[in-house]
């Protein structure tokens, strides 16, 4: 301290860091700083030294500094603590036992004295709450005045209690870290992004914004500057550890009943090798109110084991590895990511909106993924090979959310010689079973009147039946049970016979009489044998519509919900006859009609389509297939970029704490055999000296 008062005049007040804040010294702080000074009088041994620190460190003013700043720390064998510190290349001084509190960058308080200024705080320890723990610890000396100085009879010497101190930050940096927290919020956040891409629209922005909330809760708590950790007391001892054991217990390791006075020692497990250097000798050893040692001797010591080797923590980079890796499979599994990457490549290409009105334009435009196409023209609703059961399709066959624009060779509309037939026979039967048709009262007034009497029906052309009935049945085996009931009304037995007479006198009146119930028995049958012709005609008609056209595009919506039609024109298709699930599910007769009539309309009907292009590829028939996306912009513009996102940032994520967590847990696995091998070199190094002493 000589030699410092020497190196400083009291005339060197100019320092570096003047121009940094400041504020005044309180009145609190003058009276700790004159009870610090007292107690460093009291505590250097020299006489002729105390009126030196006491000159040296009177404060010159009362203004406080307040700055950040590197401390430097050099060795100095004559100083107590062996160590003088510097701050910004002007020596300061640092109360000894703040020497393990410094950092490489320091928040500190320091205030101008005679000679060398003096540090009033130190990353948050201040010289009051030093003077407080001193306090602490004098009045537990004062309380127990005989405890470090009575011998036992045995002659051990009772434990004494030299100062309590705060924790070190290093020590406290061996605790398990409160950052597996935000790394499960994080986690939680991935989970609710891939919720977002799955979601209906009506959930999609309300998981997004939840999502990025959550993200942000997350990192800030995980990378916000974390709140001063409570800091434990730690209790400085001064005694003799010994080692107590009964029948041979002593013998079973050296961390078993190690006790210093009545306190039982708890060690960390590592130093088991090393404690008994230390056994049945005066040592200082720092403990928590737990019994658990810290500090012991001259090289054990967990604050330099925190410093020189770092514990790893890596609990946040497992949480959050096993969260991405989670994400990825549902990505995969969920979602073909095949189209979502290529969207977003495109995306960043800067698609284009095309519009078009004719397949000539189309096919000028030279269309790529990505890009916004609206096409209006007229085209031909498709007609697909599956239909699936949980969608509806209100123009049944003809599926409108897909078209066909600019093909050839599309199929011809429905026509049948069949349903003519059918048709001509059921008018006929309608008409001359009818007990009031005119044609009866017009050829036989009287014979009419007299059949009307008894309740009969009077048919005027029996022949016309025989010979449409026959143009209709071809085959023999068909309508057999009608051509039994025309033999009978006849009063003939085989078909060919009837009709060769129905022949010969076509044009011939034959009246004919039949009660009302055999009236309702032919029409009965005729509708049945009509529905069989009707039903078989629709079938075949529809699969001729199925022949695939060739050439032009052949346009599809991706949800294959979306009609292309235009409002009013689905209007006008919508027949309030036909339910809207399925057209086979009416008449046969409605069946037929309707579906001339839809394919009147919808083979040559007016669309519009606009949407994303998510898929452009050939397919039969030199057709090119267009597949659109028609959600809104910026909805498809998260599900498709947000999709491919996701994916390559839970990839990075997954390999970099994949990376983290191995190089830790390697790095830990390592640590204790680094720190015993440092051990091992310290106390071999210390006896060598002592033998060299010796």
């Amino acid at each position: 301290m000589r030699q410092r008062v020497a190196r400083h005049r009291p005339s060197d007040n100019t320092l570096p860091f003047v121009h940094n804040s400041t504020r005044k010294l309180s009145a609190e702080e003058i009276a700790t700083i004159s009870e610090y000074l007292e107690h460093l009088e009291n505590k250097t041994q020299d006489g002729a030294l105390r009126d030196v620190i006491k000159t040296a460190l009177t404060p010159y003013s009362d203004n406080v500094y307040e700055f950040e700043s590197p401390v430097t720390s050099l060795p100095d064998q004559e100083l107590p603590d062996g160590y003088r510190h510097y701050v910004h290349g002007i020596e300061v001084y640092l109360e000894p036992e703040w020497s393990a509190y410094i950092k490489s960058v320091n928040r500190l308080e320091l205030i101008k004295t005679q000679t060398t200024p003096l540090i009033l705080s130190l990353n948050g320890l201040t010289l009051a709450d030093f003077i407080q723990s001193k306090r602490a610890s004098d009045a537990e000396r004062d309380r127990y005045p005989n405890h470090a100085l009575h011998k036992k009879s045995d002659g051990s010497e009772n434990v004494e209690l030299i100062r309590l101190r705060k924790e070190t930050e290093a020590e406290s940096a061996l605790k398990p870290k409160q950052k597996l927290f935000a790394s499960l919020v994080i986690a939680a956040s991935y989970g609710i992004f891939f919720c977002s891409l799955v979601s209906p629209i009506e959930l999609l922005p309300w998981l997004v914004i939840i999502a990025v909330l959550t993200l942000c809760a997350g990192l800030w708590h995980m990378f916000r500057r974390s709140p001063k950790a409570p800091q434990y007391n730690i209790h400085c001892l001064r005694g003799v550890p010994k080692r107590w054991g009964l029948f041979g217990e002593s013998d079973n390791g050296q961390l078993t009943n190690i006790s210093v006075g009545t306190i039982d020692l708890v060690y960390p497990p590592h130093w088991q090798p090393y404690v008994g250097y230390d056994l049945d000798r005066k040592t200082n050893i720092d403990i928590y109110l737990n019994r658990y040692v810290v500090r012991q001797g001259k090289f054990l010591s967990l604050h330099n084991e925190s410093i020189n080797f770092p514990l790893h923590h890596w609990g946040k980079n497992l949480a959050l590895a096993a969260a991405s890796l989670m994400v990825i499979l549902l990505l995969l599994s969920a979602i073909p990511l095949k189209l979502p990457l290529e969207l977003t490549k495109a995306w960043f290409k800067h698609p284009t909106n095309v519009s078009v009105s004719s397949p000539e334009e189309l096919k000028a435009a030279n269309i790529k993924i990505g890009d916004h196409l609206t096409i209006k023209g007229n085209g031909m609703c498709s007609l697909p090979t599956v239909y699936q059961s949980d969608v509806a399709y209100p123009f049944m066959p003809f599926d409108c959310t897909q078209m066909y624009w600019g093909a050839s060779n599309l199929p011809e509309l429905p026509s049948s010689n069949v349903i003519d037939r059918a048709i001509e026979l059921l008018y006929t039967i309608d008409y001359q079973l009818n007990p009031l048709n005119d044609r009866a009262i017009k050829n036989n007034p009287d014979l009419a009147r007299n059949a009307e009497r008894a309740g009969m029906t009077l048919v005027p052309n029996f022949p016309d039946i025989v010979l449409k009935t026959d143009r209709l049945c071809k085959d023999p085996g068909d309508c057999q049970r009608f051509k039994k009931s025309l033999l009978s009304l006849a009063h003939e037995k085989e078909w060919e016979e009837l009709v060769k007479k129905s022949q010969q006198n076509p044009e011939q009146e034959q009246d004919l009489f039949v009660r009302p119930v055999v009236a309702d028995s032919l029409r009965s049958q005729v509708n049945t044998l009509v529905s069989t012709f009707f039903y078989s005609q629709t079938h075949q008609a529809a699969q001729s519509l199925y022949n695939k056209p060739s050439g032009g595009f052949y346009l599809l919506n991706d949800s294959g919900k979306e009609q292309m039609l235009d409002k009013d024109e689905i209007a006008s298709l919508m027949n309030p006859d036909i339910p809207l699930d399925t057209l086979y599910n009416n008449t046969a007769i409605k069946q037929w009609f309707e579906l001339k009539r839809l394919s009147s309309r919808l083979m040559h009907v007016p669309f519009n389509a606009n949407g994303i292009v998510i898929g452009i590829s050939k397919i039969e028939n030199q057709t090119t297939q267009i597949t659109l996306h028609s959600e809104s912009s910026l909805i498809s513009f998260w599900r498709y970029l947000g999709a491919s996102l996701l994916f390559i940032i839970m990839g990075i994520s997954l390999l970099y704490n994949a990376a983290l967590l191995f190089i830790r847990l390697r790095k830990n696995a390592q640590r204790i055999p680094q720190i015993q091998s440092y051990y091992d070199r310290c106390f071999a190094k210390s006896f060598r000296q002592k033998v060299q002493h010796s």
